[in-house]
């Protein structure tokens, strides 16, 4: 039952981009008008356990891996012309109830063209061919989208080495100009870390990496991007302000010191983005604020004093810089957000 109706929402609501299963409830949609029931028919338990245990999935000993990975299970699979990200837990304490969240990836891979107040920028990254660009935003603002049209946008042009680093793989690439591997961590290597390693061994021109957790996978970031290869990140945060101090939080203050001057140095861009319902609630769209690496903004990094980056963002819309609350304003006054979604989205009070 849960397969049949999940290959109905991803052909026929084109909207939804994530989709929440508990027992005793309905099939629940996300979408810009928020979460909606599929249907009034409840899914059971037993349907719940038929849907995990299938090979694609979890497979026949689910329930043990579950139990082996502290509760959780993630991954991802291919369904006809989409790819599910899916992540099944234990709710409820002692009951043991399981609930699955599952991400919608859709194979037609979005142009950079489409990509918002941030395009400009990163088709001159793209170019640049060198340097760590930074992609940031909440869960669900559209990260893996944007890394996957940069992807794309190089596969296109460039002749080159492309590697990503993923936890689960996502889009799948296929060769166009470049060759692509693809390696997920936990099954082809240990960790982001070691994946980043690894790939200075193995000739990447182009290193593209799933997520920024913890400081080795920062260090070694930071050593690949300033060996002189591309490499593009995705990472939780507000704003460009928050991701630098973020990513200088990983050390402490011997250390940081000589971790600013690397950043300073090899960062090309940062792009904080968040997905913000249409006035019709029918679509996502995209506000984006850009961050470039000019000699003040380098400046800044390298001094370690960051108070007024944000004016300096602000006054350097000639580079292709911009504030959020900035993207936010233009589309409201585009009519395409309304303002108490602009508010909602933004990260400040300048709204």
């Amino acid at each position: 039952m849960i397969l049949t109706k999940l290959l109905s929402i991803i052909h026929e609501r084109h909207n939804v981009s994530d989709i929440h299963i508990c027992a005793d409830e309905p099939i629940f949609m996300r979408s810009p008008n928020g979460y909606d029931a599929f249907d009034q028919e409840f899914v059971s338990t037993e349907d719940i356990g038929e849907f995990v245990s299938s090979e694609a999935i979890g497979g026949k000993n689910w329930r043990g891996d579950l139990i082996a990975r502290g509760g959780k299970l993630d991954g991802a699979v291919d369904l006809t012309d989409s790819r599910i990200r899916y992540s099944i837990y234990e709710t409820d304490g002692i009951f043991h109830n399981i609930n699955i969240v599952m991400r919608i990836i859709r194979n037609s891979i979005i142009p950079i063209e489409n990509l918002g107040g941030g395009q400009n920028i990163l088709k001159e990254s793209v170019t640049k061919g060198k340097g760590l660009v930074i992609i940031t935003g909440p869960t669900g603002s559209g990260k893996t989208t944007t890394l996957a049209s940069i992807i794309d946008r190089i596969n296109s042009e460039r002749s080159c080495h492309i590697m990503t680093i993923e936890d689960p793989i996502e889009h799948i690439h296929i060769k166009k100009k470049a060759i692509i591997s693809q390696r997920e961590v936990g099954t082809n290597l240990d960790s982001f870390a070691s994946g980043i390693e690894g790939a200075m061994r193995q000739r990447p021109d182009v290193i593209a990496v799933g997520e920024l957790l913890d400081r080795d996978t920062v260090e070694t970031l930071f050593r690949a991007a300033d060996s002189g290869h591309m490499v593009l990140a995705t990472t939780h945060g507000r704003s460009a302000k928050d991701v630098i101090n973020r990513l200088l939080g990983f050390f402490n203050a011997d250390e940081r010191e000589q971790r600013r001057q690397v950043l300073a140095s090899c960062l090309t861009s940062i792009v904080s983005q968040v997905l913000v319902p249409s006035v019709n609630k029918e679509d996502w769209v995209l506000a984006s604020e850009v961050l470039v690496n000019t000699p003040g903004v380098r400046s800044m990094i390298a001094s370690g004093n960051l108070t007024q980056l944000p004016a300096i963002m602000q006054q350097g819309r000639v580079d292709g810089m911009n504030l959020l609350g900035n993207d936010l304003l233009r589309l409201v006054r585009e009519n395409r957000i309304s303002l108490q979604q602009a508010r909602l989205a933004s990260y400040d009070d300048s709204i």
